[in-house]
């Protein structure tokens, strides 16, 4: 009798899932793949619905771009001296002018900090983060009373074994690149010493947040004639050759020594580097060279000695390198003994008026300009040479490194020089503050600084990178060539409101393209916005709605005399987008697989803002959506993407295309669902489930008959 009941109770088991999998439905799927809907978009399924969840358009950040430019520049004077500050109008006029809005400040000492260094570092920060400014140009010398210099804590000499001359600090090094890295406070421990390295990490991060320069200036006179030299050189330059020639010098830092260094230390290996792979497609080149017996630079090359060079640098050269040994009163070599190439006499004499150069001199404390003893450096005096001397002065404030047998000019201040010109040249950045600092980038992202750096060296490294300092406005434009114009721009020949306008390579009347071309874009009713193009002289920027207005252009830039002008005025944007196809697969989705999608669109005026894929399972009572925005610089008409995996039922889909004059259009059709059913595999599941469950159930019933019949044979055993 028992086995009996157990058989029935499988039978029944059996049964029950056999019912279940028999109870399956059939799978449906909509095997729509591709239509071409265009007749059918404005008609009825575009005023059924609406979708007050939608985003709207951004117009308040666009606008705002336009109607409230953001500052470029700052011009910091020393704290409270209006006579520093009206010496410094002209410059901001002229910066204003172009399209670079620039403020002057006197009031560092309302922001807050340890020290006037801290005040004035933070008040760049503000404006850092309040308008993104790309420029500093600290006007005042390093002194505590004017626009003091930061010192931090760099004991390179004391690791390594050197000294600092003239009794400089061995621990301690200035560096105006505290102006430039704004992050953290480069005093993480909070004891008062900065830029230090703790026992965790750099309080230094090394990436520049804006571009410093400095004019060195003492008192109003030396301040106004520097300007009045920057202004010279950017509004009314002397035309001439000199703006398309480089003077590269380069000398011996070591003699040949058959035990220590048997190939010597030729400098010229860098300036040869330099000029072969840099300069001669760009630059007419003067090449000067002094050398061991070790090495022969390429020619043409001319002997380098104090009257070669000192001739050189007067008759007037666009940028000017020199590599060798330094101090603050001369450039110099070791061959056979220090032989003096520059001094600061020469500087003080130089003879190229209206020409002056970008001097880079990979050398030691040739601009030791933190220090009141020594004001009579060569970069402070070629800098602050009423007419001629440097435009821009980039030279160490104190001693500076390089290793021997470095043939791949990689390390310290050869692999420094090398990135610095290879930015310039092959980057096409020729202002000159954001050569210097994009150089010290390219230098960190370099192979040999991320892999074969010597960890012992570690202070020389940073000794590198802080030491070189600019002296000059970081801003203005190095000529590498006689300055053009700009006789014609590739604008459309209609532009609508909200549309985002492309121009391609800018070039000048002798057809050589304008990298980062600026365009300064003014408008009557109070529009004020700068523009800058990329390497290759094209340029893009997205409008903001209004008809009929007219925006007047005017593009200044690299090897350009002053400004080139243009104007164009608006027409309406009077027409729907377009939703010309779409295309979805695969054609039988189910949970367990993503959608992709394929939309065509078009809008031939201010163009397509965003495509939303609105859904929902029931009939758009309650809706989702995914949205594909263009940002202001985009106009992408096709939309390529994938949707999530939905969970089981019938979905209804609308497209909704809208352009920037927010004119929209929807796509709806009833017949175009999407059914994703149940897999076969969820009821197989569910069955196995309910199995289960029935088996758990019987059971439970069995031991409930058990537990019931259990006091019976305990009665009936006892009976026996």
């Amino acid at each position: 009798m028992a086995l009996i009941r157990k058989k029935s109770f499988i039978l029944v088991l059996l049964f029950l899932f056999i019912f279940s999998i028999s109870s399956i439905s059939i799978l449906y799927y909509n095997e729509l793949a591709l239509k071409n809907e265009n007749e059918a978009l404005a008609s009825n399924g575009s005023s059924q619905f609406t979708f007050p969840l939608l985003p709207s358009i951004d117009y308040e950040s666009l606008n705002d771009t336009w109607y409230n430019p953001k500052l470029e520049m700052i011009i910091i004077v020393p704290n409270g001296s209006e006579i520093f500050a009206n010496a410094c109008k002209p410059l901001a006029e002229w910066k204003n002018q172009k399209g670079v809005k620039t403020l002057i400040l006197s009031n560092y000492s309302l922001y807050p900090g340890e020290d006037n260094q801290s005040k004035i570092r933070n008040m760049i920060k503000s404006y850092y983060e309040s308008d993104g400014i790309r420029w500093v140009l600290l006007a005042g010398d390093a002194q505590d009373d004017l626009i003091p210099i930061r010192k931090i804590y760099n004991p390179d000499t004391i690791v390594i074994g050197d000294t600092e001359p003239h009794g400089f600090s061995q621990s301690y090094k200035p560096t105006d690149y505290y102006y430039a890295d704004l992050t953290g406070s480069w005093d993480s421990d909070g004891d008062g010493i900065y830029g230090e390295i703790t026992l965790f990490s750099d309080e230094i991060n090394w990436i520049p947040e804006v571009y410093v320069g400095r004019l060195p200036a003492s008192n109003v006179n030396e301040l106004s004639e520097m300007i009045n030299k920057t202004l010279k050189y950017e509004e009314d330059p002397e035309i001439g050759d000199w703006m398309n020639r480089m003077l590269l010098a380069g000398g011996v830092s070591e003699p040949v020594n058959p035990i220590k260094d048997p190939d010597g230390e030729d400098e010229a290996r860098l300036t040869s580097y330099i000029l072969q792979y840099y300069v001669q497609d760009q630059m007419n080149s003067t090449h000067l060279c002094r050398t061991t017996s070790a090495y022969t630079p390429p020619v043409p090359y001319e002997d380098l000695n104090h009257s070669s060079f000192n001739n050189s640098f007067n008759d007037g050269y666009s940028t000017i390198l020199f590599a060798g040994h330094g101090d603050y009163d001369e450039f110099a070599d070791a061959d056979g003994g220090i032989r003096t190439l520059y001094t600061s006499g020469d500087a003080q004499d130089c003879s190229n008026a209206y020409n002056p150069s970008l001097v880079y001199a990979d050398a030691c404390t040739t601009s030791c300009y933190d220090s009141d003893d020594f004001d009579n450096n060569i970069g402070e005096i070629l800098i602050k040479n009423k007419n001629g001397g440097a435009i821009g002065y980039i030279g160490g404030l104190r001693l500076t490194w390089y290793y021997t047998n470095d043939y791949l000019l990689e390390a310290l201040n050869r692999g420094n020089a090398k990135y610095f010109w290879k930015v310039f040249f092959e980057d096409k950045i020729f202002q000159q503050g954001k050569a210097l600092y994009d150089s010290k980038v390219s230098y960190m992202n370099s192979f040999y600084y991320k892999f074969k750096r010597v960890p012992y060296h570690v202070e020389a490294e940073r000794k590198q990178l802080s030491t070189y300092c600019l002296l000059g406005d970081p801003e203005v434009d190095i000529y590498t060539d006689i300055p053009g114009k700009i006789e014609n721009i590739s604008l459309p020949s209609t532009i609508y409101e909200g549309q985002l306008v492309e121009i391609e390579k800018i070039t000048d009347n002798y057809s050589r393209i304008v990298p980062y071309p600026r365009l300064y874009i003014t408008t009557e009713d109070g529009i004020e916005r700068t523009v800058y193009g990329d390497k290759n002289g094209n340029v893009k920027f997205r409008l903001p709605l209004g008809a009929y207005k007219t925006y007047n252009i005017s593009i200044s830039g690299h090897n350009l005399d002053k400004f080139s002008n243009f104007s164009f005025i608006t027409e309406p944007d009077n027409n729907l987008p377009k939703i010309n196809n779409f295309l979805y697969s695969p054609n039988q989705p189910t949970v367990s697989t993503n959608i992709n999608w394929y939309f065509k669109t078009t809008d031939n005026e201010s163009g397509i803002e965003s495509l939303f894929l609105i859904y929902s399972a029931d009939n758009f009572k309650t809706y989702q959506y995914i949205q594909f925005k263009n940002d202001f610089t985009e106009n992408q008409e096709d939309f390529m993407f994938r949707t999530l995996k939905l969970e089981p039922g019938d979905y209804q889909y609308i497209l909704y295309a809208r352009d920037y004059a927010n004119h929209g259009i929807y796509l709806w059709l009833p017949s175009f669902q999407i059914s994703i059913n149940i897999p076969l595999t969820y009821y197989f599941i569910e069955s196995i489930a309910i199995t289960f469950a029935i088996i758990a159930a019987g059971f439970c019933i069995y031991y409930v008959v058990i537990l019931k019949n259990y006091p019976r044979k305990i009665e009936k055993f006892t009976e026996i």
